[in-house]
């Protein structure tokens, strides 16, 4: 029985042995990615399979149509965090790429998003020839470009604002450019760019329709999603259509609002740097739930339980050997 008990206080310590926290979080987690691993594999499916009729106004159909776009606008918004993170850096960091790149940049937020799809479609095409993936590349890029532009400023603006007494901080702990960056200048300029994420994310719900309705030469290949579904009741001039979309758009922007950007709101308050008097700190129901899951915890830092009771078992071994040469009762039973 001790030795029962002592094995289980030992996975406990490890993190190993679930909450009642666990109970929710990991089947919630687990629909995710299974609802992401779903739309990832039906972008493989080949060209073919986008016959006619591509969108049903049924309103069964929307949750699928719902799932579709979403992961798009993810994408898009994934590729515009890596472009943000690349070109930002670049134009704060060295004098001669920014007379060039900023303005640049100017010029590209000024290209209407149709613009980018009429001579970007036949490259992504090429790119997955026969597959369904070419045309989702095609409106992935389209979401991009109405995304990126706003996320880039906020992020070279960030940069270029770091205060002088921290950058001479990290320079007194001795960090390296790659330590710099990654422990100061992105969580310095995080709390600013996850709000211009939720922006761009709402300002690429314009572009969807344009987005999912691909044009090649005399062909237009229209993508399962909220937009065609919007375009097709717009068309036939379905109201009850109309309103089932409105309905579904609202419930998805409820529900990327709080698995995704609420918990994102709130983490990124930790970075805030401000002169004035506190405010009231942003929560998210979600983070919260995810910070009180051991198991998460210790899937997304494995070593951490390992270190921490490793570093516990050193102290009771340094305590047990103080307490044995120590006099009467220094020491607790």
């Amino acid at each position: 029985m001790q030795a029962s008990a002592t094995s289980y206080a030992s996975l406990t310590a490890r993190g190993l042995v679930p909450n009642r926290w666990d109970i929710i979080v990991f089947p919630l987690v687990f629909g995710l990615l299974l609802l992401l691993a779903k739309g990832a594999h039906e972008t493989l499916a080949p060209l073919s399979s986008l016959k006619e009729p591509i969108v049903s106004l049924d309103p069964v159909n929307l949750p699928e149509y719902a799932l579709r776009t979403t992961l798009r606008m993810l994408a898009a918004m994934a590729a515009s965090l890596i472009f943000t993170l690349v070109y930002g850096t670049v134009a704060a960091k060295s004098r001669r790429a920014e007379l060039v790149l900023v303005p640049l940049l100017d010029i590209l937020q000024s290209v209407p998003v149709l613009g980018y799809i009429s001579f970007t479609v036949v490259f992504f095409m090429s790119l997955f020839p026969g597959r369904v993936a070419g045309a989702e590349a095609a409106a992935i890029f389209a979401i991009f470009t109405s995304q990126a532009w706003n996320m880039t400023f906020s992020f070279y603006q960030s940069l270029r604002t770091v205060p002088r007494d921290l950058t001479e901080a990290t320079h007194s702990f001795r960090f390296s450019p790659w330590q710099r960056f990654w422990r100061l200048e992105v969580p310095f300029a995080m709390p600013g760019l996850v709000w211009n994420m939720m922006m761009s994310m709402s300002g690429g719900w314009f572009f969807v329709v344009a987005s999912e309705a691909i044009t090649v030469g005399d062909k237009t290949m229209t993508l399962p999603g909220i937009g065609a579904y919007l375009a097709e009741a717009t068309a036939k001039k379905n109201l009850a259509a109309v309103g089932w979309v409105l309905l579904a758009m609202t419930v998805v922007i409820i529900l990327y609002d709080q698995l995704i950007f609420r918990p994102l709101v709130a983490w990124a308050n930790k970075f805030r740097f401000e002169q004035t008097g506190a405010q009231t700190a942003p929560g998210s129901w979600f983070l919260d739930l995810l910070q009180r899951s051991r198991l998460l915890q210790t899937v997304t830092t494995p070593g951490e339980p390992v270190i921490a009771g490793a570093h516990a078992k050193a102290l009771r071994s340094v305590a047990g050997r103080a307490c044995d040469g120590s006099p009467l009762a220094l020491c607790d039973p």
